[in-house]
C-alpha cells in the first residue's frame, strides 16, 4: 500500500458481464482497496438488463469509494459489447439486450463524476498492459472463452481501437455460414458459437442425446447439461467430451493463429471462464496454435499465456480512468 492514503489517486472499477457485475475501488498502483463484490445483474421483464435498477446497484459503492482518502478520479466502467470508447454510447451489448443505450452518460449525470467506459476485453487488455503479464509487451492480444469469445488488440506500444473503436471482435470472423449457429452478433457461423460456453454445452446436450457420451446421458437424465459437466466428462475419459474439447482448441487455435500471421504478435493473453474449466486449457492452445502458425520465428517466439488476474476487465477499468486522465502511461 501507499505509505500516506490520503495522497493516492483512486477509481471505483465497475465490470458488468452477461450476468454478474462486480465492483472495486483500486489505486493507481493497482492496487484493490478492498475486495472484489459481485452482483447478479438485473433483468426487466422482457430480458433486458434494467439500466435503472444497476445504477440502484452502482450507487452504494460510489458513497464508499467517496470515503476513501485520496482523489477520486472517476468510475472506469467495463460492459460486455460493442462501447463508445468517447461517449460511453452502449452501441450493441448482446448479453444485456441494449442497442444505442447511453449508459456512459447515464452513470456521470447519476454520481457527478468522470466516467470513462469501454468494452470489457478492451479493459482487460489495458490492465494486463498496466500492471500484468503485458507490461513492456509491443504487441499483444488479449482474448477472451467465457458467455462470449473475443478480444482486443495492443499494438505497437498502444491500444489498438480500429476506426469505431471495436477492433479485436475476432469471435466474429465466421467459420461457417451455412451449416453453423445463430449468434447473438445477429450472423451465422461465428467462430464464437463453437467455442464459446453456450457452443460448448450444446455440443454436449447432443452427445448426451444421441448417447454419443455415457457420462453427459446420465447427467441429461436429470437436468440439462453446462458446459462445465462437458469439462468433467473429459477429465473423467469420456470419449465423446474429449473430442468436443479438442474440437474446440483446435478452432481456437485456427482463429487465433490466422491472427497472429496477420499481426506478428508477440504474446496472447487469455482470459474467461472457459479457460478456467480446465488446468491445461490454455497451455494446449499455446501447443496447438504452432500447427497453424506460418512462420518458424512466430512457432518459436509466441506465447500463450493465462490472465495475470481474476478479473482482468475490472483491473483494467480503473487503469482506464488513470491512463485518460494522464496519472499513467506506457
Amino acid at each position: 500500500m501507499l505509505n500516506n492514503p490520503d495522497s493516492q489517486d483512486i477509481a471505483l472499477a465497475i465490470d458488468i458481464g452477461g450476468t454478474k457485475a462486480a465492483f472495486s475501488v483500486i489505486n493507481s498502483a493497482g492496487e484493490l482497496l478492498f475486495p472484489v463484490e459481485k452482483h447478479f445483474v438485473p433483468f426487466d421483464s422482457e430480458g433486458k438488463a434494467h439500466p435503472d435498477r444497476l445504477l440502484e446497484m452502482i450507487a452504494p459503492y460510489v458513497q464508499r469509494a467517496r470515503q476513501y482518502g485520496g482523489k477520486l478520479n472517476g468510475i472506469g466502467l467495463s460492459l460486455c459489447g460493442n462501447i463508445d470508447a468517447q461517449t460511453g454510447m452502449a452501441v450493441l451489448v448482446s448479453n444485456l439486450h441494449w442497442r444505442y443505450l447511453p449508459f456512459g452518460q447515464m452513470v456521470k449525470e447519476a454520481f457527478n463524476l468522470p466516467v470513462f467506459a469501454a468494452t470489457d476485453v478492451r479493459m482487460a487488455a489495458l490492465g494486463e498492459a498496466a500492471w500484468g503479464a503485458a507490461r513492456g509487451v509491443r504487441d499483444f492480444a488479449w482474448a477472451t472463452v467465457g458467455t462470449g469469445y473475443g478480444g482486443y488488440l495492443f499494438l505497437d506500444g498502444k491500444l489498438y481501437d480500429g476506426s469505431h473503436g471495436f477492433a479485436g471482435n475476432f469471435g466474429h470472423t465466421t467459420l461457417d455460414e451455412v451449416n453453423g449457429y445463430p449468434c447473438g452478433c445477429g450472423r451465422n457461423g461465428c467462430f464464437e458459437t463453437f467455442v464459446a460456453g453456450p457452443g460448448i454445452t450444446r455440443a454436449g446436450q447432443k452427445a448426451a442425446e444421441t448417447g454419443e457420451s455415457p457420462y453427459l446421458k446420465l447427467i441429461a437424465a436429470e437436468r440439462p447439461v453446462s458446459s462445465y459437466d462437458v469439462f468433467k466428462g473429459e477429465a473423467n475419459g469420456d470419449p465423446a467430451c474429449v473430442q468436443i474439447i479438442k474440437d474446440v482448441i483446435r478452432l481456437i487455435s485456427i482463429n487465433l493463429g490466422g491472427m497472429v500471421n496477420i499481426l506478428d504478435l508477440q504474446l496472447i493473453i487469455m482470459g474467461g471462464g472457459v479457460t478456467h474449466a480446465a488446468p491445461d486449457f490454455v497451455s494446449r492452445i499455446n501447443t496447438r496454435i504452432r500447427d497453424f502458425l506460418m512462420t518458424e520465428e512466430a512457432a518459436r517466439d509466441l506465447r500463450v499465456i493465462n490472465e495475470t488476474f481474476e478479473n482482468s476487465s475490472l483491473i483494467g477499468a480503473a487503469a482506464d480512468v488513470f491512463f485518460r486522465q494522464n496519472i499513467l502511461s506506457f
